[in-house]
């Protein structure tokens, strides 16, 4: 988790807006500048990040992404790149791929590649099906994902499953999500999800923790071209620390 939702809501934001907004005439290009700031409890120091992401969006359905975020937690620096792609396959499919690396990798995983699916089997109803392997220096992470999405008027509900295996174990992750779209290109949503994940402590050191999570996230848009986005989250991760974040950025189109 670590408000892991909250990243599905704003990566590749086609597929989410695809039901909200009209197609796209041209190729539509964005830039997206965006700092997170969160305390820890337990004498842990706070951690920051700052992300810079472009994105070219040619319809709905069909966008990528590249991402450059700098880290820092527990005291330590990390720099990682991310990218990401997604494309309808069919008039009701869609498919995307998700990749990560970080050359520094001391809090963050080495590396991570994912795909998902997403089918329209009925108007309005939606069914997201993914897998996603993550390595870290210390052990590998795999997981799948499974969620019932349902956009009704200006609104939405999400309810998903994350089995993993990790260190061993096998672990389940649980969410629930709801999306107010209250004006073109803007929205507001909360997320709260629970489960057991791998959870990194430090370099070197990943252990299993129960995790509960509860985020409230949003976008408004400001003009044609820009758009204020917005997050505020706590996670407990096991007895090892409480997080306590906040995030804020600016989107411009062009």
């Amino acid at each position: 988790m670590k408000i892991r939702a909250a990243a599905l809501l704003a990566g590749l934001a086609g597929l989410a807006q695809a039901q909200n907004t009209p197609p796209v005439a041209v190729p539509v290009d964005r830039v997206t500048l965006q700092a997170e700031h969160s305390e820890l409890d337990k004498g842990n120091t706070d951690w920051r990040e700052l992300t810079l992401q472009l994105s070219r969006q040619w319809q709905p359905r069909e966008a990528a992404e590249l991402g450059l975020a700098q880290t820092r937690r527990f005291g330590l620096d990390d720099t990682q790149l991310r990218l990401g792609y997604s494309r309808p396959l069919s008039q009701r499919l869609t498919g995307s791929l998700q990749a990560s690396a970080s050359p520094t990798h001391r809090v963050l995983p080495k590396g991570s590649l994912g795909g998902a699916l997403q089918y329209e089997f009925s108007p309005g109803w939606l069914l997201h099906g993914g897998a996603r392997h993550t390595r870290y220096d210390a052990t590998d992470v795999d997981e799948g994902r499974l969620a019932l999405e349902r956009y009704f008027g200006d609104y939405s509900l999400l309810a998903g499953w994350t089995p993993a295996r990790a260190l061993g174990q096998d672990t389940h992750a649980f969410e629930l999500r709801g999306s107010w779209y209250y004006a073109p290109d803007s929205s507001v949503g909360v997320i709260a999800a629970r489960g057991d994940e791998a959870t990194q402590l430090g370099e070197d050191r990943i252990v299993l923790a129960e995790v509960r999570s509860l985020a409230l996230l949003g976008r408004h848009r400001l003009s044609p071209q820009a758009a204020l986005l917005w997050s505020l989250g706590r996670t407990r991760q096991g007895s090892f620390y409480t997080r306590t974040g906040a995030s804020l950025g600016l989107q411009f189109a062009f």
